[in-house]
This record gives C-alpha cells, structure tokens and sequence, in this order.
C-alpha cells in the first residue's frame, strides 16, 4: 500500500468518526439542524462546481434545487410514493428539465449564460408562485411528510422524523453523491469535460463531442442539485417560493460564493468553503442585517489574498515556512 493511499485512508476513516460523533458530542437540537442544512448545501455547491469543469458558471441552481424539492414532496403527498422512490424521481426530473435546457443554453457563455441560468430559476420559482392548486402557491406547501421508517432486524425502526437519524440519512447520501461525483471527475468522463474547458476547439479536434458532453454534465449536476432539494423538503416539511426563500436569487450568489472561497480548483473547496462560511454566519448572527456584509468582505478579502480559495492554505504555509527557513540558513550562515 503506497504512503498516500494510506493517507487517503486515514483521512477517510477521520472524517466518517466525526460525521458519527458530531451530533452526539453537540448534543443540540438547533446545531444538527445546521448540520443537516450544511450537508444539503454542500451537495448544491458541489454539483455547481461540476458545471464549471466545463468552463461554465450557473446562478440557476436553485431552480433545479426547487425542482427536485417540489417533485419529490408532491409524489409523496399526491400520489403515495416513497420517500425513497420519491428522492430519486426528484432528482431525474431536475435533470430532464436540465436536459432539454441544456442545448440552447450551452450555446451561449459566461455572463450570458449565468444569466440565462439565473432568469431560469426566477422563472421555475415563479411557476410554482402562480400555480396554487398543485404547489400551494404564495402560502408555500405545508406538511411534507418525513422519510418513511425503516425496519431493521434486531436493531428496530428507525423513524426519521428524529432530528439526529435524519442526520445520519443526509450525511450518507451526501457522502454517496460525492463519491460519485468525485469518481465522475477521476474517470475519463471528466478528462474530457476538463479538456472542454481548457479549449473546446482542440477538444472537438480530437473526436470530444463537445456539445453532448456538455449537456450531460448539466443534466448530471442538475440531478444532483435535485436531490439536495429533495432532502431539504422533507427535513424542513414545507417550502416556500418566496424571493427570500432559499430558492430566490440570493442563494444562488451565495452558492457561488462558497465554492469560491472555499476554492474551485480541488473537489474538497466547495465543501470547505461551504462548512467554513456556515460556522461563521451562525456566529455571525449577531450582525443582524449586517450579516451578509460580512460574508461579501469575507468573500472579497479571499479572492483578492488568495485566489485560489481556502483550499490552497496548505500550499501558501507550505511555502512560507520554506522561505523563513532559508531565510534562517541565510543568517546563521553570515
């Protein structure tokens, strides 16, 4: 076993004791459901980063979000499905949706097409504002059921309602769609959506059919942002379209703002800004209305100190503890 395997292992194995312990060592009602909240966002800032290994950047991912959190809780409350067939069917009409989406919008870049991203997501948002016989409209839809329990032999029932088994449900499908989010990007799917990136023209040249990968990133990103809707609606038990509501238009700057901070160039920077920004708001809240001024310096200060994001601090003390100890040769030399 190569030394960083075993690391990696490690790692691995750290990380799974602490998702574990932490609602139990918190032992606080209102900090698991900050936790639970964190693990929902850090799958929506996860699949966003997707969508930019092909050089693009949605302000729309809400949109999508909302589509799996109203598709999933609708199946559920109107036609008696599962939570868990509902979860998945969610998140498949996330990305149909995407799908068809995707041809005339991936014709388009940059600003244009985080604009067209955005307007969408306005759009999906005021849909259900408008269509009060099926969503509930302005009045938001009330009393989504929770999970069905699940009976295990010699263990019990576990019922989901419980605040910290909901944890455990969300941290175990967030970890499974990271992992294959994470195995999509090391495979050769993802090769061929960072040489897209890079350059489509040499990409193209070399047989990428450009356009279909790039629809398929979309959908698959989409599916995701689907499911992290799904788990939100049936933790919080209701949803509302309304501006302010996490599916207005201030989440999707956020969104953004997490993966930047936290650092678009490695798979663990939108997780790490999304946990590092979280913590901070929560004891920013104080700040009241000054809240969201804060984050924006905060935001500021990174992009401009260090571009890469959080997740190149390791490399930045990396090299500064290189230049004082040379520094210190240099003296001790003369």
């Amino acid at each position: 076993m190569s030394r960083k395997l075993l690391i990696n292992l490690v790692i691995i194995v750290v990380l799974a004791a602490v998702l574990i312990i932490l609602p139990i060592a918190l032992n606080n009602v209102y900090w698991t459901s900050i936790l639970v909240i964190m693990g929902v966002n850090i799958l929506l800032v996860s699949s966003l980063r997707t969508i930019k290994l092909v050089g693009h950047i949605s302000l729309g991912h809400v949109g999508f979000s909302l589509i799996g959190a109203y598709g999933s809780a609708l199946l559920v409350m109107k036609l008696g499905l599962s939570f868990w067939a509902a979860i998945f069917l969610g998140g498949l009409m996330a990305a149909v949706v995407a799908l068809a989406l995707a041809y005339p919008f991936l014709k388009v870049k940059g600003i244009y097409f985080a604009l067209l991203t955005l307007l969408t997501a306005e759009t999906f948002r005021l849909i259900v504002w408008y269509w009060p016989s099926l969503t509930g409209g302005f009045w938001g839809l009330l009393k989504i059921p929770s999970p069905n329990p699940i009976p295990i032999p010699l263990i019990g029932t576990i019922n989901f309602a419980n605040i910290n088994n909901y944890y455990y449900l969300t941290a175990f499908i967030v970890s499974l769609s990271l992992f294959v989010l994470y195995r999509l990007e090391r495979s050769h799917l993802g090769f061929k959506w960072i040489a897209i990136q890079d350059t489509e023209v040499l990409a193209q040249s070399v047989g990428i059919n450009v356009k279909w990968h790039k629809m398929l990133n979309f959908a698959i990103a989409c599916f995701f942002a689907g499911i992290a809707g799904a788990l939100y609606a049936h933790y919080q038990h209701s949803l509302s379209p309304d501006a302010t509501s996490r599916f207005g238009v201030l989440m999707s700057i956020y969104l953004v703002v997490y993966m930047v901070v936290g650092g678009e160039s490695k798979f663990a920077g939108p997780i790490i800004g999304t946990v590092v920004l979280t913590v901070i708001s929560e004891f920013g809240r104080a700040l009241g209305e000054y809240q969201p001024m804060m984050i924006g310096a905060i935001a500021v200060f990174v992009m401009l100190l260090m571009p890469e994001g959080l997740i190149g601090l390791p490399n930045r003390g990396k090299l500064l503890y290189r230049k004082l100890l040379n520094q210190t040769q240099r003296m001790r030399r003369s």
